[in-house]
């Protein structure tokens, strides 16, 4: 059955390709983005785009008055974990954006959402891989932030009725067939890009003595267009959920390197810095919640996911 669906942050990296999705499998797509980051030529003509920030009921309440919602995909959000830890009244704002998108589903009938949420919810992880049950104490306020949210919606869930599937995301890369570049790059593969088109000199690796394989961290790299699949499977879900995405493969940053060296077929320079504040040494997803509830497993390798955003980057440099 073909719906209407509300994606906030549908201008960005990921709410963009869940837009050229839905739109391809038939759906009428309602877009609410700032544009504070997001692109408005990833949304597509076809897509509704309304310019409203989430912290604004009023702009907000457009969207949900000029159209008939069926559900709702909430991309929109602060995510650097950094930052939030030195502007908390920032990332303040994601508990706000989200109570107001929540007030407006139970005020014009939308019974469902999906929630991008973060393995940031977890914190220091007690064992690998993480599955849904791991005890959730975040060490940043991003984290915080994510799962807050998450009990916010399971109580809007039994006042209001409103089902919600919270997906945490593992570190989500590659490119969605919009040749996507970050303006603002925080994550480890779009700086190796920066890297290796000359945006960096060079790339720091932030310490080489954790207890893993190769001294650096280990983290599960999950590509942007499974994770998209999940969120259209997840449509289908009758009931409210926690569910983990990710591969439940751990790649270390040096394996990465050398795996985008090898793509690429040539050298990438490389220093050593200190350990970041607050790094686990390894984060793997179990993804067995997500099979069994959405039919769903991960189809891109992490040289698909490389290969894709060198070739998004290349347009662009």
């Amino acid at each position: 059955m073909k719906k209407t669906i509300l994606v906030t942050g549908g201008a960005g990296y990921i709410g963009s390709v869940a837009v050229k999705m839905l739109i391809a499998q038939g759906h009428k797509v309602v877009v609410v983005d700032n544009l504070s980051k997001g692109l408005q030529k990833l949304v597509g003509k076809k897509a509704k785009l309304y310019k409203a920030d989430l912290t604004s009921q009023d702009q907000l309440e457009k969207a949900f008055k000029d159209n008939k919602i069926d559900a709702v995909m909430h991309f929109a959000g602060y995510k650097a974990v950094e930052e939030s830890m030195q502007n908390p009244a920032k990332y303040s704002l994601n508990i706000t954006g989200t109570i107001n998108l929540l007030n407006l589903m139970a005020k014009y009938g939308v019974k469902k959402i999906i929630y991008s949420s973060s393995a940031a919810v977890y914190g220091e992880p007690k064992y690998n891989p993480i599955d849904e049950s791991h005890p959730t104490e975040p060490m940043n306020y991003y984290g915080f932030t994510k799962l807050e949210s998450e009990r916010i919606m399971e109580w809007y869930s039994k006042l209001h009725g409103i089902s919600y599937v919270a997906l945490r995301y593992f570190n989500v890369a590659g490119d969605g067939g919009l040749s996507y570049v970050d303006p603002d790059a925080k994550n480890i593969l779009p700086i190796i890009m920066e890297v290796v088109f000359g945006k960096r000199e060079t790339l720091v690796i932030m310490g080489k003595d954790y207890p893993t394989r190769d001294g650096t961290c280990i983290r599960d790299y999950i590509d942007v267009n499974d994770l998209i699949d999940a969120h259209i499977l997840a449509l289908r879900l009758e009931k409210s959920a926690i569910i983990n995405l990710g591969t439940s493969n751990g790649v270390s940053v040096k394996e990465l390197v050398d795996a985008t060296t090898n793509v690429i077929g040539k050298p990438i320079k490389v220093e050593y810095g200190p350990r970041r504040p607050g790094d686990p040494a390894e984060l793997c997803a179990s993804n067995d919640r997500a099979k069994k509830l959405l039919g769903w497993a991960p189809k891109k390798t992490v040289k698909d996911m490389i290969s894709s955003a060198y070739k998004a980057y290349k347009k662009s440099f």
